[in-house]
């Protein structure tokens, strides 16, 4: 382990950012533990100070992987991007255009939705996941919620970590993201009542029981996901090695 990692450290202080965490730390059903300082998932890096780039980078992190789409990385420029201690991945998780011809009605819409629409994508990233070696991976959005959280879900479901612990690390979100809610509302898209928006920017466990249960019912588990979108078997064991090795 890294030194200046710290086991039983789940959610960083980093300046410019609320939601930088560590999957480190949680029991699978078969009594082991997921490792420290592997995976970390984050909100939005465009506000980190260079200390806190440092930090980061002092963690091992190699590999930056950007889920937001075109238009976010325009407006919020990740710190990361022209960073040369590391990799910088951009890759849209999220596609406006797929998602304006999908029936989403709640964030267990869209959650169920990227497994199915955007699942190029999701091979990308787990392929990334998988190659980094003995490196560290940061992966983000904006808040750190929705396209993080379904990345979430799947390494902790392959990890074999149970589905209570799965909903308490996506619950954690609220918690960390009560300084950030009042930039994310006055992100409203025009034209979305804010009754709905605050649905959306919200962190109800429910959407992503819907998300994990869509995964059981139609692909039994993450493993039979990430086999049947492309993920080959050389990087599931490395995936597996990497979270419970």
């Amino acid at each position: 382990m890294n030194p200046i990692v710290k086991a039983g450290e789940r959610v960083l202080s980093v300046e410019g950012a609320y939601n930088v965490r560590d999957l480190g730390g949680y029991a699978t059903k078969d009594g082991r533990t997921t490792n420290w300082g592997t995976f970390y998932r984050a909100d939005g890096l465009h506000r980190l100070s260079e200390e806190s780039r440092t930090d980061l980078t002092g963690r091992g992190i190699v590999n930056v992987i950007d889920l937001r789409h075109a238009k976010e990385v325009e407006e919020k420029k990740n710190v990361f991007a022209e960073d040369e201690r590391v990799s910088y991945h951009h890759i849209s998780l999220m596609n406006p255009t797929k998602l304006a011809n999908s029936q989403v009605y709640s964030l267990g819409d869209l959650y169920v939705s990227l497994l199915e629409s955007s699942q190029a994508e999701l091979q990308q990233i787990f392929a990334i996941l998988a190659e980094s070696s003995d490196s560290a991976v940061l992966y983000h959005c904006t808040a750190g919620k929705d396209r993080t959280g379904v990345v979430s879900a799947l390494l902790l479901e392959l990890a074999g970590v149970s589905q209570e612990t799965i909903l308490e690390d996506y619950s954690l979100t609220a918690v960390c993201l009560t300084p950030l809610m009042e930039e994310l509302r006055r992100d409203r898209p025009e034209g979305m009542p804010a009754e709905m928006y605050e649905h959306f920017i919200g962190c109800d466990p429910a959407n992503m029981v819907k998300m994990l249960g869509h995964l059981a019912e139609k692909y039994t588990n993450a493993e039979h996901y990430l086999r049947g979108i492309g993920i080959t078997e050389v990087q599931l064991q490395a995936l597996k090695a990497r979270l419970i090795g």
